[in-house]
């Protein structure tokens, strides 16, 4: 038995409906159908429309909610999750907890490590220390007697040599190798990485002028001492002295050593790829013809004297090659590196070369020479084309490097 009025099921007996309220006096009645089984689900906040009514027939009873809730599952209840605190940042492997400090530069496509590039605060390090004694000892080398010999006996004869006698070109290059020393190392001081190249490169170039100096004078002891035994039935009493430059120079030759070396443990990635590989070759290419040019033999000299001379002793020769080693060795390892530090190493290698370059080329002063002590066989002091070739490559590889290097930088 159905309610004529909402279609709740009431029992035979029942005078009023227990659902809507409706009067039962006048009976109940069966409805034709019973209510539809799939009836929509009515939507959140809207109410479910009356179902449609055929004319003649009683209306069809209205869904109830326990119709929908037996058959749909119900769903699930809702719990309120109280919110946790955020997880605090945990510092990585060499990090200190709490730093605050920028990002550190990436390395791009070079596949190294993160390194954080760019300026730092001046602090003295192991090479600003060697690199400022070996410029003070070799500024004072240059201005102090070097060598010294006095003859007595049949012949009387004696003569004092500063570092500009044997070379006068010799007082600027020391100047201009301790320049390059100083400035250098300060630069890399502050984490620039192309002046730790410079003063390495430029320590190499001291010890150049350091192994001429100590080739000169054991050359002019020599030449005295067979000068004077070519007198006959002469008697005579040579004696020859290192003076203080001497030993000055020396051990400013062996601090740009240690210098050189200590840039070297400084050469590791800036954080920026290599240079174009093609401006490295070139300055190879030029370091070797620079290493060259001063062994090429001239007006029939051979080659081999640059090895065995009899009018120069060995180890004037020895010191001599050990020039263009000192060259060789700053070009090749800084312009194969191809980075910012490789292109000051190889400019500073070079630096005093290209200025004995510069004024033997122009013959200035009364002894101006070329790098190497110039060529066997030479009548003057006039550098061989290729030793002038080698230079002005050098120079532009390691400016164009240079110049390269900072637009890379400058794009990142």
């Amino acid at each position: 038995m159905f309610c004529p009025s909402c279609g709740t099921v009431v029992q035979p007996a029942q005078k009023f409906c227990n659902e809507c309220g409706a009067a039962m006096a006048h009976g109940v009645a069966t409805p034709s159908s019973a209510p539809s089984s799939a009836a929509p689900t009515p939507a959140a906040g809207m109410s479910l429309p009356p179902p449609p009514t055929v004319a003649g027939a009683p209306a069809a009873p209205a869904a109830t909610a326990a119709s929908y809730a037996a058959e749909y599952e119900p769903t699930a209840a809702l719990n309120v999750v109280e919110q946790t605190s955020p997880t605090g940042y945990q510092p990585d492997a060499g990090w200190e907890a709490g730093a605050t400090t920028a990002w550190p530069a990436t390395s791009g496509t070079t596949g190294e490590h993160p390194v954080i590039v760019g300026a730092e605060p001046f602090r003295i390090t192991p090479l600003v220390g060697v690199s400022a004694l070996a410029a003070v000892l070799a500024v004072a080398a240059a201005v102090t007697d070097v060598a010294s010999y006095e003859v007595s006996g049949d012949t009387v004869e004696s003569a004092v040599f500063t570092l500009n006698d044997l070379s006068t070109n010799n007082l600027v290059g020391v100047v201009i190798a301790a320049l390059l020393l100083v400035g250098g190392a300060a630069l890399g001081a502050t984490g620039r990485r192309v002046g730790t190249g410079l003063a390495g490169g430029a320590g190499l170039a001291l010890a150049g002028v350091a192994s001429m100096t100590v080739g000169t004078v054991t050359r002019i002891f020599d030449a005295q001492e067979v000068t004077l035994l070519s007198i006959p039935d002469s008697s005579f009493v040579l004696v020859k002295t290192q003076e203080i430059g001497f030993w000055l120079a020396a051990i400013a030759g062996m601090l740009g050593l240690v210098a050189f070396v200590l840039a070297l443990m400084q050469s590791g990635p800036d954080g920026y790829a290599p240079v174009n590989p093609a401006v490295g070759l070139v300055g190879v290419l030029g370091t070797l013809l620079v290493v060259v040019g001063p062994l090429i033999p001239m007006n029939d000299a051979t080659f081999g004297d640059n090895f065995d001379n009899p009018a120069i002793p060995p180890a004037t020769l020895y010191l001599r090659l050990l020039v263009l080693v000192f060259i060789l060795l700053g070009g090749l390892v800084g312009f194969l590196a191809n980075r910012r530090w490789g292109f000051g190493l190889a400019l500073g290698a070079i630096s005093v070369g290209a200025w004995q370059w510069v004024t033997a080329l122009s013959e200035s002063g009364d002894i101006p020479l070329g790098i190497a002590g110039g060529n066997p066989g030479a009548t003057d002091f006039v550098p061989h084309i290729v030793t002038t070739i080698g230079v002005v490559v050098m120079l532009l590889a390691g400016a164009a490097g240079l110049l390269a290097a900072a637009q890379q930088r400058n794009t990142n």
